[in-house]
């Protein structure tokens, strides 16, 4: 992969220990185009998460460690680099649970997103007016405490802080949790809307399989630190059968992907299995 591929990020068969023993990804492979949503599904315990860290660098802080395969980011492996470099590359995280700095106000936290760019006061003045366009209701909402906002406006806070950085790609880690369906509807909007309109490329990783998919382009469904089954959004989205696998629920009782597609000698045309 160079910096002028068709996929801004590559991932080729990772392996993900923590501890040096727990193996929390095998084999993993997805990509990224440039400018496009990618959707990578799965519920609690995954993977979803530890692939988004091993992407940004962040596996480090929680003892883990990419021991087999590649990460490229837009032409550069990943190995070797930290999350701060990463940031300088284009590349933001916006973690789980939103990690709003609750004593600030809202328009504090989102300037914080451009510590990298050693912006003039009136450069700032205009990133954040841009800003605000998008997320008009942190516009009304800027001089408040964020720790008292709600949860839907400080996830708004935590993307908005991250694309003050000026971002190639954003990785999203559960953007609906614990929201809304109103809020989680409003956010999706916006995400779909900076991709559309500034560029940027992003990865998100899900539980809401509905939300995601009918905002992405591609998606990727992973579970117990594989990835099970890929297509795109429209193919995922359409088979009613990939909505019974993920939700792990059949006439016949629970069950989990590899169960079903045991059972399935075929599934729509569009979808790979791993």
């Amino acid at each position: 992969m160079n910096a002028n591929s068709d996929n801004i990020l590559e991932i080729d068969r990772i392996e993900v220990l923590y501890d040096n023993v727990i193996a929390a990804l095998h084999d993993v492979s997805l990509n990224v185009p440039r400018g496009k949503i990618v959707a990578l599904l799965g519920g609690n315990g995954a993977g979803k998460s530890t692939t988004l860290k091993a992407i940004s660098t962040m596996l480090a802080a929680e003892r883990g460690v990419v021991t087999k395969g590649s990460i490229t980011y837009d032409g550069i492996p990943v190995r070797g680099q930290n999350p701060a470099e990463m940031v300088g590359l284009g590349m933001v995280q916006v973690l789980e649970g939103r990690r709003c700095f609750g004593h600030l106000t809202v328009e504090e936290n989102i300037i914080a997103g451009a510590f990298s760019r050693k912006l003039s006061k009136a450069d700032i003045r205009d990133e954040l007016d841009k800003i605000y366009g998008y997320f008009r209701r942190l516009r009304e909402r800027r001089k408040s405490q964020a720790g008292f906002t709600s949860g839907g406006e400080q996830q708004m806070v935590a993307v908005a802080r991250a694309m003050m950085a000026k971002p190639k790609m954003l990785l999203l880690d559960e953007p609906s949790m614990g929201l809304a369906p109103q809020l989680v509807a409003e956010i999706f909007n916006i995400v779909k809307e900076l991709n559309q309109k500034e560029g940027v490329s992003i990865l998100l990783a899900e539980q809401n399989t509905n939300i995601a998919l009918r905002n992405a382009d591609y998606g990727y469904i992973i579970e117990t630190g594989h990835v099970m089954l890929h297509g795109t959004a429209k193919s995922l989205l359409s088979d009613e059968k990939v909505k019974d696998l993920y939700l792990g629920i059949s006439k016949e009782g629970r069950k989990n992907f590899r169960d079903v597609l045991r059972k399935e000698s075929a599934v729509h045309p569009d979808l790979h299995h791993e």
